[in-house]
């Protein structure tokens, strides 16, 4: 696998940020995205204990504990949102996630807290999340499934992210009718997933303050190196193919593939997993035998 540092960026245009990143579904870190929201120096654990804690949030844990073709991730424990928040200001190491999780329907205010950079148009304002994870723990490789863009601003402590465009896809392992990949980049074994070592692809480290901007369909692998939260705003598909291409993913293939699981659940997790590593270890084969074609010319 080889994998090249992201593009970090001060200031940037709005015409240059779409002609270097958006058109060329490139990720890139940028410095200054939020540098003017009250959230970066107000949102602190001890800030959100008092506006929230008393909240009550549903932790999830390990992707490898699920199933391992299963999308959806029942969670483990309940708790305090106030006890969590404990958990990443000590920089306790666990499993534990919280993901999707929209505070502002709790804490209204919030909002006031942050705005949308005019970089890009096309804001889904109805929709900010917050990522939140524990030392040690991370999120299985894979890309969000509407296609948005999105813009993700780190708090907290560290977290590295890794990155690989839609042409790497024929070497990820992808799940059919999904958007996950069937590979564990937290420990990779080369001899189980051996198109891996033919992925390129990126990788960076998200620090307090630090914004990514991931484009549509872009596969993504995070790992919480410290305790930390994260929030995402997110823009529609700039193109009309791309807003139908996700539609279609949310309401047609991931539809399916619940209705299927539903009635074949053993069977259909099998038959995924199977075919993801038949395809991608296809390639490998292929690339082996031009390699050795190559050689004897």
């Amino acid at each position: 696998m080889e994998l090249h540092a992201v593009d970090i960026v001060e200031d940037i245009t709005p015409e240059d940020f779409h002609e270097l990143y958006v058109k060329t579904s490139r990720p890139v870190l940028l410095k200054n995205y939020a540098r003017h929201w009250p959230a970066i120096k107000k949102w602190t654990y001890s800030f959100l204990r008092e506006k929230a804690g008393e909240s009550i949030v549903k932790l999830h844990g390990a992707w490898q504990d699920n199933e391992p073709t299963a999308i959806e991730m029942p969670p483990v424990k309940e708790t305090s949102f106030s006890e969590y928040l404990d958990m990443l200001e000590c920089n306790e190491e666990s499993d534990l996630r919280i993901f999707l999780f929209n505070l502002f329907k709790e804490v209204p205010e919030l909002k006031d807290d942050f705005d949308y950079p005019e970089i890009m148009e096309g804001y889904l304002k109805d929709y900010p999340y917050m990522f939140f994870g524990c030392a040690g723990s991370d999120v299985r490789l894979h890309y969000d499934i509407d296609l948005s863009n999105v813009f993700i601003t780190q708090f907290g402590g560290k977290k590295r992210v890794t990155l690989f465009d839609q042409s790497q896809t024929k070497y990820l392992y992808k799940l059919p009718f999904t958007t996950h990949s069937a590979a564990d980049l937290s420990n990779i074994d080369y001899e189980k997933f051996p198109a891996l070592k033919y992925a390129h692809g990126y990788q960076c480290m998200l620090e307090h303050g630090d914004t990514l901007f991931m484009p549509s369909g872009i596969w993504h692998y995070m790992e919480y190196v410290e305790g930390s939260f994260s929030l995402s705003l997110r823009t529609l598909n700039p193109s009309s193919l791309g807003k139908l291409h996700g539609a279609y993913n949310v309401f047609v293939i991931r539809k399916l593939d619940e209705f299927v699981n539903k009635f074949y659940k053993n069977t259909w997790s099998d038959y995924k997993l199977k075919k993801a590593i038949e395809r991608a270890n296809d390639i490998v084969d292929r690339r082996e035998k031009d390699k050795s074609s190559v050689k004897t010319e």
